[in-house]
């Protein structure tokens, strides 16, 4: 029973050492990525005096905005939140919400006879 425990523990060490060796490498990874080195520092120096920006991860893109509703997107000019809903908008909405609380009711139990 003791060796099973003891070897347990011992997994667990390494994993423990793998996960904090992985953890290391990714961030090693992300601060080489967002910082750039001494030789474009320079360059970034003397072209702009701006901030250089970071390079993403090859493997990673950015997120694209899903559209789903034309109505409810706000338009280039509008201010945050100030999105502007007819009587139309609110019954779809409405109806939509409506339309999934009846598809999640639980099924009425029927009579035998």
């Amino acid at each position: 029973m003791d060796e099973k425990v003891e070897q347990t523990l011992d997994d667990m060490k390494t994993m423990a050492n793998a996960v904090k060796d992985m953890s290391d490498r990714i961030d090693l990874r992300v601060r080489k990525s967002l910082q750039p080195t001494d030789k474009t520092k320079k360059k970034t120096a003397t072209k702009s005096k701006g901030i250089a920006k970071a390079k993403p991860f090859p493997s990673v893109k950015p997120p694209q905005p899903s559209v789903s509703n034309t109505t409810q997107q706000a338009t280039p000019n509008s201010a945050v939140g100030s999105q502007s809903f007819t009587s139309k908008d609110i019954s779809d909405i409405r109806n939509d919400y409506l339309q999934k609380q009846t598809e999640l009711q639980p099924i009425k139990p029927q009579s035998p006879f």
